[in-house]
């Protein structure tokens, strides 16, 4: 990345992203924005795949309900019925 203000934007986003004050997809809607009006990021090849990487790095993760959740939730429907 060779645009020192996208450097510096990403970081403070991805902190508030950390923090759950700002969504991912809105992270990357201001990164692509700030692409589309900085000639240096526009001229940057190798922008397009960092961009890829910080998309893949940010994406929040698949929480799996545990065995244990599962069982309960069949418990209580079981009550229910």
């Amino acid at each position: 990345m060779q645009c020192k203000r996208l450097r510096t934007l990403a970081r403070e986003w991805f902190l508030k992203v950390r923090e759950d004050a700002l969504a991912p997809a809105r992270m990357m809607e201001f990164i692509h924005r700030h692409v589309r009006q900085c000639s240096i990021c526009q001229a940057d090849p190798d922008l397009p795949q960092e961009i890829e990487k910080i998309r893949e790095f940010i994406r929040a993760p698949e929480v799996l309900p545990s065995v244990q959740e599962i069982s309960e939730d069949i418990e209580e429907e079981k009550v229910l019925l």
